[in-house]
């Protein structure tokens, strides 16, 4: 085995660039060019500012360690580079600084973004201050949502770029109508996920008592991990659990509103809600409606989360309550999806309940469709 020789050099600094978008392809490497960019030192202000930038002929890439898109990595850790040279048999151990590089369109106008370093704070917007804020105090959960939203932003802009392109080059096409393109519903719930993230057990049991929340979503809280990765992913399935039977629960009279939904919900979410879950019916007045086909369609969604939720098995006692279905109903939902049944009769001081418990397992229990040939009229 080569013997090496390591040697520190603590005045130098190797910078690493890592891809949020995925890893580079190893032909396309020798065709990225990169700057670097620090602040002027006699600046206090701006002397620890610095900015990675990369280039290729389709794509730009920018990093940098401050701001809404600053790196979070090295903030309690420390990294080393060796940097080995095969000539001298030596290795150089050198200080490391890595850069999140994030994608940057070269085909999108730079109006709006947030990556100018003169831009002064007071001819920001109240959500670029926000997001300011939030990158410097605010807590990892929300550095997260406000890096995903951030992703969201630059992929959204592309992606329209890209649709708007095709659409002016098909001359021959007639004109078309593009749906805007809306960011990850997963990724916007979680930014609206905080209340039920935070929620302890007295806010548990006050909820309980005004009867905020329906009992699932109480049932679910109680039970959270204490980790706050797995916490934040099950506080943010609960928050879209919660909006779907929250519009399960809406009366006909409230659909046909302008704004059916609550505003302080994620505008992607309602929008997204309100198409798959709802139509619109022409006649003297454009009415919302949500047919049996559909009601029966959130159904199975609410079903599907509250199984995941669940690991797979689910008492049925309190999605009763909250979508006010009886108990043989919500049984043949369950059946339809492929769950297996099983009924347990549970004493009480009232005298015997039956309680139905619905597992999904392998191989799915799929009930045969009901159906045959009709006779024919004579």
């Amino acid at each position: 085995m080569e013997d090496v020789n390591l040697l520190y050099h603590k005045h130098e600094k190797v910078l690493l660039a890592h891809f949020t978008n995925g890893y580079i392809d190893e032909n396309c490497t020798r065709k990225i060019h990169f700057g670097y960019f620090q602040g002027n030192e006699d600046d206090r202000k701006f002397m620890d500012k610095k900015m990675l930038v990369a280039e290729t002929c389709d794509m730009s890439y920018v990093g940098q360690n401050y701001g809404p898109l600053a790196s979070t990595i090295q903030r309690n850790c420390k990294y080393y580079a060796g940097v080995f040279d095969k000539k001298t048999g030596k290795m150089r151990i050198c200080d490391a600084e890595i850069f999140q590089m994030h994608p940057k369109p070269s085909d999108i106008d730079d109006e709006g973004e947030e990556l100018a370093l003169s831009s002064p704070v007071s001819e920001k917007s109240f959500t670029e201050k926000k997001d300011m804020l939030t990158s410097v105090f605010g807590s990892k959960k929300k550095q997260r949502a406000l890096d995903s939203r951030l992703k969201n932003q630059i992929k959204g802009k592309a992606l329209d770029k890209a649709l708007s392109s095709v659409i002016s080059q098909a001359s021959t096409i007639e004109p078309l109508q593009v749906e805007v393109v809306h960011p990850n519903e997963k990724e916007v719930t979680l930014e609206a996920c905080t209340v039920f993230f935070d929620a302890t057990a007295d806010d548990i049991q006050a909820w309980r008592k005004e009867k905020k929340y329906p009992q699932q979503i109480l049932s679910l809280l109680a039970r959270m991990s204490k980790s706050e990765e797995h916490r934040t992913d099950q506080a943010t399935y609960i928050t879209y659990l919660y909006y779907l039977i929250y519009l399960h629960n809406l009366k006909p009279k409230q659909l046909k509103e302008k704004d059916p939904l609550p505003k302080d919900w994620p505008e992607a979410v309602r929008f997204h809600l309100l198409k798959r879950f709802t139509q619109t019916v022409r006649g003297q007045f454009r009415q919302r409606i949500m047919t049996a086909r559909l009601k029966d369609k959130l159904v199975s969604y609410i079903l599907v989360l509250c199984l995941y939720l669940e690991e797979f098995s689910i008492e049925l006692s309190n999605l009763q309550t909250d979508l006010n279905k009886t108990r043989e109903k919500l049984s043949l939902h369950c059946q339809a999806l492929g769950c297996t049944i099983k009924v347990k009769k549970l004493n009480t001081e009232h005298g015997g309940l039956l309680v139905s418990w619905a597992a999904l397992s392998l191989p799915l229990q799929l009930s045969p469709r009901k159906g045959g040939q009709r006779k024919s009229a004579r």
